[in-house]
């Protein structure tokens, strides 16, 4: 499985401490907001709730470098509008494995 990477992070910030700084420090803000308001709606069984998280989480999955979890992502946003789960273990997996990196900055 692909692993969570600072790339983009770096390139964005053209190695300027500061900014990568700031950067990394709103992904750590952000993320868990986020996974926690997907978590939610699917708890709750608000199929297009969680489809709009899973794209506002896309654009961290991007960030990140997980080129083949945006794809699955995309495509779990999808299956989530049609009331469908069936990538929900998947994208949960490269939730749990973001969570982790951005845990260890």
């Amino acid at each position: 499985m692909e692993q969570p990477n600072l790339d983009y992070i770096l390139k964005l910030s053209g190695n300027d401490e500061t900014i990568k700084r700031k950067l990394i420090d709103t992904l750590k803000y952000e993320l868990p907001l986020e996974i926690d308001a997907y978590y939610l709606s699917i708890h709750l069984n608000k199929w297009k709730q969680a489809a709009s998280c899973v794209h506002k989480l896309k654009h961290k999955i991007g960030i990140l470098g997980l080129e083949e979890s945006y794809y699955i992502a995309e495509d779990y946003e999808k299956e989530l509008i049609k009331s469908g789960k069936k990538l929900q273990a998947e994208f949960e997996n490269r939730l749990t494995l973001m969570q982790n990196f951005v845990n260890r900055l």
